[in-house]
């Protein structure tokens, strides 16, 4: 009896210990940001049949994949968490808006945040006569600083009708940004 314990305790002992290589998140990935050498690390982590990490032998291969979410350093690295698809999507355009202070919400806007581009007349009046664009729903892919210019750049997301007027718009800097709901 007091074999059979001490066999099974030894046997406890050296499975609990046993752990395996996967790849985890070194630094913060914006969602639509492809994977870079330097934002994976190695972790050891115990087997789990409820994780399905991606083991580190097959960190060359996830390597210049999309990040489908936005990826938290200290985060084990799944399949799901990743994407070929780079951006733009086919039928959309990817647009750079610079906007003041005023035509931002003060709360930072996150990669994936769903936004509204509202067209706005010199002054930062509503343009509201008749035959005026209309407000564009579109998804923030990155935020960059603010430029010495005091304007921030936010990447966009908008459809691929509705990026040649976004980006006049933009280039004007007659375009205000409003964060609306998830769902």
């Amino acid at each position: 009896m007091v074999v059979l314990g001490a066999l099974g305790a030894t046997y406890l002992a050296t499975s609990l210990g046993q752990t395996s290589p996967v790849i985890a998140i070194a630094r913060e990935v914006p969602w639509g940001q492809p994977l870079t050498a330097a934002d994976l690390v190695e972790a050891r982590i115990s087997a789990d049949p409820a994780l399905e990490p991606i083991p580190y032998v097959d960190r060359n291969q996830v390597i210049g994949l999309v990040a489908a979410t936005t990826l938290k350093p200290g985060s084990l690295l799944t399949r799901d968490a990743l994407t070929d698809q780079r951006l733009p999507a086919p039928g959309q355009q990817l647009i750079g808006v610079g906007v003041p202070p005023v035509q931002l919400p003060a709360t930072p806007l996150r990669a994936g945040d769903d936004v509204l581009l509202v067209p706005v007349a010199a002054g930062s009046v509503p343009a509201t006569t008749e035959g005026a664009a209309s407000a564009v729903e579109a998804t923030v892919v990155q935020t960059g600083a603010p430029g010495t210019d005091g304007l921030r750049v936010v990447d966009v997301l908008v459809d691929a009708a509705d990026g040649p007027d976004v980006a006049a718009r933009a280039a004007a800097g007659l375009i205000a940004i409003v964060v609306v709901a998830g769902e």
